[in-house]
């Protein structure tokens, strides 16, 4: 550091003589003389930049160029030049002064007689203090994002795993967060980049990979249509895979359009069900922009077309309205339920606060519990007199909807065990964990593939077991020694609890006749007053029906009927009661291959193999030359070696992301991407009170209401000194519990 005449500091590098630039140094290219010069700074301590450059006159070439000091110049002239070619304001930025007016500089001229640059004019001192060699990394012409780190950053994305995250990640790599080479913003901005180019092809480019996956695939469906204008406003795809799951599992369908997954607000509809391992599998999926009737049609004959089975059996979705009217036009052959789970959970705005303490237990028991339509409607009606609200206009609505949502109405009709749309829940959840409301399109297909083939993976995992696994049976029945070897895990541990379950209760004839005979099945340790469940044997078909509708909703035989044959001496299951959809013969005659999702760009699948493997072997290079100048010095000048070798090799950079080039295919091209949408009435699903103020705090049961601290003590809707009435509790432990999350019954 030096003073000059005046008050302004001198500083000058502390740098070796071989690595300054000299007048007259020499170099192939304006990018080699840059290069040399950011290196020079890096060892200084300040950044460099590309300042101002000359051309020649004749042949338009440059022929004289600057670099100087990231502090050159002073930001008001900027934005002076600025503020002079415009009349909008400038935005201010949050960010201080760096410009200094530093004088730093060196200039290269190409030569007369050759394709080189030669230096010819060179300034060392610097007018502000100098970085120090551990800030020196966070300087920005010392800062980059490589082209492995971007790359490995677009699937980290893709795995939903967030920039800060990304980061750590890096840094446990690298051996800490000065050895990145970049800073988070960095990645941010990259980031913002990447978006910034899909911005107004966006949909074409969603097309345009359809229409890729047509060609790989003449089994992948999709259709999609545009507005007068030409703007994307709906689509419709179902790849292979789902489409042959359908035909082995389509029996059920849960259909929810409650999700918001991308920047547009588009309205997200996928059609889910469960597979042999009782595991959620995605049939086909939508992208709609309203939630007029009309775009539910279009979707709703879109899925009827791809799916090779026709019409499913049962579609549960939310209570709406325009979606109950859609079904009934367009499935005609299709039960329609609504969730139970959004039902009952919504009965804490329905009633006021004491109300819901002292008789929601009470409603629930008659909704959940009740076994027949007569009886639901009896017990309804007591309790409603009994609690004073009959006069309640939206319990008397959902009342006229009952043969919409109250089990007693269709609990005869198989839904494989799926009570409520809960299976759509755990499905968001489960994507959620990929996808985000801030994704283009693309990018969340991209996202939702991965996550899709993480779902298969998880089925192909269960396969295995069944293949290679066999669960320990508790008895030596022969139904049990049979049966552990045609259901799947999942549904073998759920026979075997009815098995066991079964050995609890005995069979008492009711009544007897030539085609029919009736039997009571009672609990050893129920009460007087506990409900007995009625077996009905058709002696003409060989064929027993249980009150309790298990298995004619989930699919399994339940504990009476077990019951039953164990007292009969029926050593092996009947046929007609062995659903094929639960068993692992479940896909057999079903041509269902998980090929499709391995259709993986190599080069991005193996790219964090060997970025990883390379680390690793880098690093413990570095760790034993570190300890010595010899060792460090022999191993920079070896790096500088291959660094020489692999420019050589002249190895292409650019790495695919897996997103086809919009010039593929001319199908798509014109087509404007779909404007921001704020849905109206259909778009938001009605929430429950529990949902609403999840944030806030636990739910107290006195009143439904939720608060960080909010009991029985603070409530202000209750009277101090009141307690709670738990003279409502189910007795009845072997009561079907249709509320549950999946219908996983306990009958």
């Amino acid at each position: 550091m030096d003073e000059n005449s005046g008050d302004e500091m001198s500083y000058i590098p502390q740098v070796g003589d071989n690595q300054k630039p000299k007048i007259g140094m020499k170099f192939e290219s304006l990018d080699e003389a840059f290069s040399f010069y950011n290196q020079y700074a890096r060892e200084s301590g300040f950044s460099a930049r590309m300042s101002n450059s000359k051309k020649s006159k004749k042949t338009k070439e440059v022929i004289w160029k600057k670099f100087v000091c990231f502090k050159e110049g002073y930001t008001d002239e900027i934005r002076w030049s600025k503020q002079s070619k415009s009349d909008e304001p400038i935005k201010e930025r949050a960010r201080g002064e760096i410009r200094t007016g530093c004088k730093s500089k060196i200039s290269v001229v190409k030569e007369q007689t050759g394709l080189g640059w030669v230096i010819s004019t060179f300034m060392e001192s610097h007018n502000h203090p100098l970085s120090t060699p551990s800030n020196v990394h966070l300087l920005r012409s010392h800062r980059t994002v490589s082209a492995a780190k971007k790359a490995l950053s677009q699937q980290f994305a893709e795995a939903n795993v967030p920039t800060c995250q990304q980061m750590r990640l890096f840094e446990i790599e690298s051996g800490g967060p000065e050895h990145v080479g970049c800073t988070e913003r960095d990645i941010r901005n990259y980031e913002k980049t990447l978006r910034d180019e899909h911005k107004g092809i966006d949909a074409e480019t969603l097309i345009d990979f359809f229409m890729f996956e047509k060609y790989k695939s003449s089994t992948f469906f999709f259709d999609y249509e545009t507005d007068s204008d030409n703007r994307f406003i709906r689509c419709f795809w179902a790849n292979p895979v789902s489409r042959r799951a359908y035909t082995a599992f389509g029996d059920v369908v849960v259909f929810d359009t409650t999700y918001n997954t991308n920047k547009y607000g588009m309205i997200f509809a996928p059609f889910v069900g469960v597979n042999h391992h009782h595991q959620t599998i995605v049939f086909g999926c939508g992208f709609l922009s309203d939630d007029k009737t009309d775009s539910f049609v279009w979707l709703l004959n879109k899925f009827l077309e791809a799916m090779p089975k026709g019409e499913l059996n049962l579609i549960i979705t939310d209570q709406d309205p325009a979606i109950t009217k859609v079904i009934a036009e367009v499935f005609l052959k299709t039960i329609h339920r609504y969730c139970l789970w959004h039902i009952l959970n919504k009965f804490p705005d329905k009633l006021n606060p004491v109300t819901f303490r002292d008789h929601y237990q009470s409603i629930k028991n008659v909704i959940v519990h009740s076994t027949t339509s007569i009886e639901f409607e009896r017990s309804w009606e007591d309790v409603m007199n009994c609690a004073n609200l009959v006069e309640n206009d939206r319990l008397s609505l959902m009342y006229e909807l009952r043969h919409k949502w109250v089990p007693a109405y269709f609990n005869h009709v198989f839904s494989a065990g799926m009570s409520s749309s809960q299976r759509s829940e755990s499905s968001h959840a489960f994507f959620k964990r990929y996808v985000c409301n801030k994704n283009s399109l693309m990018d969340f297909l991209i996202r939702f593939n991965k996550a899709l083939r993480h779902q298969r993976h998880n089925e192909l995992v269960s396969d295995h077991t069944d293949m290679n696994e066999r669960p320990k049976v508790k008895s030596n029945w022969p139904m049990e020694l049979k049966m552990v070897n045609v259901y799947t895990k999942n549904k073998w541990l759920e026979f075997q609890n009815e098995i066991s379950l079964s050995h609890g209760y005995y069979v008492q004839q009711a009544s007897i006749g030539i085609e029919f005979g009736v039997y009571n099945v009672i609990n050893f340790q129920g009460s007087s007053s506990a409900k007995h469940r009625l077996l009905t044997h058709d002696i003409q078909r060989d064929d027993i029906s249980c009150s309790c509708m298990k298995f004619q909703f989930e699919g399994i035989p339940c504990r009476h009927m077990l019951a039953f044959f164990c007292i009969n001496q029926v050593f092996h299951l009947p046929d007609q009661y062995i659903l094929k959809r639960w068993t692992k013969d479940a896909k057999f005659g079903v041509l269902y291959t998980m090929a499709e999702q391995n259709l993986v760009d190599d080069l991005e699948r193996c790219l964090m193999s060997r970025h990883m493997r390379l680390s690793c072997k880098a690093s413990a290079l570095i760790d034993v030359a570190s300890f010595s100048d010899e060792g460090t010095n022999f191993l920079a000048d070896e790096f500088d070696s291959i660094d020489s070798k692999m420019k050589e090799m002249n190895i292409n950079r650019t790495l695919s992301s897996g997103i086809q080039s919009r010039s593929t295919f001319d199908g798509a091209i014109g087509n404007i991407d779909p404007s921001e949408i704020r849905t109206k009435g259909r778009g938001k699903r009605l929430k429950s009170s529990k949902e609403k103020s999840i944030s806030r705090g636990r739910q107290w049961r006195g009143c439904g209401r939720r608060g960080v601290s909010h009991d029985k003590r603070n409530c202000p809707n209750l009277k101090d000194g009141s307690t709670l009435n738990n003279n409502n509790t189910d007795e009845n432990s072997d009561e079907k519990d249709f509320g549950s999350i999946d219908g996983n019954s306990n009958t």
